[in-house]
């Protein structure tokens, strides 16, 4: 709903500039996680709610986010000086330090699941609250103000995270906080230079687009690289589920059959995004400024994206089983090189044939990691 209205007030032009900025965001933000978040949950549990474990990990994570906006900022003044979204960048820095869900280790570790939903729901009522405002009653319609409403918006979560979990011993900051910040950095490189990896594949058209193409085709590549992108979200849920079960199941192999029946159903899920791309587009972005060209750019770049849904489904099986065998440098190496190709494919496509090929040349990155995982099996003999 969001979304929708932000969209509306923007204008298609400023629209595509804002998902630049939301890209952004994502980035720097997972750059601050370096992984850490997921190695907090894995190694300590609830142990990472008392004593100097939990000072310890609070400092670890408030230097991280701290030291991820000081990235965002050089970023902004040297990449984005000139460009659209430069004053939102730098009024969006400060949310990576005051983000709603920096207390979500600390809820999800202890087990204080009421707390959580209590957050959450917080959240929720405030983001709703506040761009209900700012987009409908006041009729913001500049991506800075629009950026000022989303950092104001996370504040009473963050609040919440802080009458909960603060201590003013959480200021003491020694040479073991830097010894433990080091050895967590260590141990969770390999996750992060996965994570970082994975933005040389969808996200990556976009900032092609953004340099390459004009303002118009940024702007209905946006809205399909969107959706596509909150998809391909719900996919990260289907492989930790699908690691949990091999867990359990003490198997070391993929089975086909298995992974046809899952691939198959994603194929379904995915197929209303082909065959009927313009009725999606128009149900679920249905207060954006639709004009004839737009949307069809943006069918086209949906039809073709959807196949990277697939992609997804068909490697799903072969990452659970690498993360499981803790073979994790091995997926670093396999992505990076995929990202490699993606790169260099998005850049000859757009320099030689034109934007119109960017959603087949970002396409390029999921064929070549689909393709290594799948001959690493075959050469391991991982097939059941």
């Amino acid at each position: 709903m969001v979304q929708n209205g932000i969209a509306r007030n923007l204008g298609n032009a400023n629209y595509g500039y804002f998902g630049i900025l939301q890209s952004d965001l994502l980035i720097f933000s997972s750059l601050g996680d370096f992984g850490i978040a997921t190695l907090i949950i894995a190694f300590f549990a609830k142990k990472a709610t008392t004593g100097k474990l939990f000072l310890n990990i609070f400092q670890l994570r408030f230097l991280s986010s701290v030291a991820a906006a000081t990235a965002m900022l050089i970023f902004a003044l040297v990449a984005r000086k000139n460009h659209a979204i430069f004053y939102g960048e730098l009024i969006l820095i400060p949310s990576l330090v005051f983000q709603h869900a920096f207390f979500d280790w600390y809820f999800t570790c202890g087990a204080f699941w009421k707390k959580l939903l209590i957050s959450k729901i917080l959240h929720t009522i405030s983001y709703a609250t506040v761009m209900t405002v700012a987009l409908a009653i006041l009729k913001i319609d500049s991506i800075e103000w629009i950026s000022f409403c989303m950092v104001i918006a996370a504040l009473p979560a963050w609040a919440f995270g802080v009458t909960n979990a603060f201590s003013r011993k959480l200021l003491n900051i020694s040479k073991r906080t830097f010894k433990f910040i080091g050895l967590m950095y260590k141990a969770a490189l390999p996750y992060a230079l996965a994570s970082i990896a994975s933005f040389m594949y969808l996200p990556l058209g976009l900032y092609f687009v953004d340099h390459f193409a004009p303002a118009e085709f940024l702007s209905a590549y946006n809205y399909s690289n969107k959706l596509i992108a909150l998809a391909s979200g719900f996919m990260v849920h289907f492989i930790s589920s699908s690691l949990l079960s091999l867990h359990q199941a003490n198997d070391g192999k993929v089975h086909i059959k298995d992974q046809g029946i899952f691939t198959i159903f994603i194929t379904i899920c995915s197929l209303p995004l082909f065959v009927f791309p313009e009725w999606i587009l128009k149900i679920l972005f249905f207060a954006a400024p639709w004009d004839s060209n737009t949307l069809a750019i943006s069918c086209m770049a949906l039809r073709i994206l959807s196949a990277s849904l697939i992609l997804q489904a068909i490697r799903m099986p072969y990452i659970s089983l690498l993360l499981k065998e803790k073979q994790v440098w091995k997926y670093v190496i396999f992505i990076s090189i995929g990202g490699i190709i993606n790169f260099a494919s998005c850049y000859l496509a757009l320099n030689f044939y034109g934007p119109k090929w960017t959603p087949l040349a970002v396409l390029a990155g999921d064929v070549s990691l689909t393709l290594f995982l799948a001959a690493d099996a075959i050469k391991s003999k991982k097939y059941a």
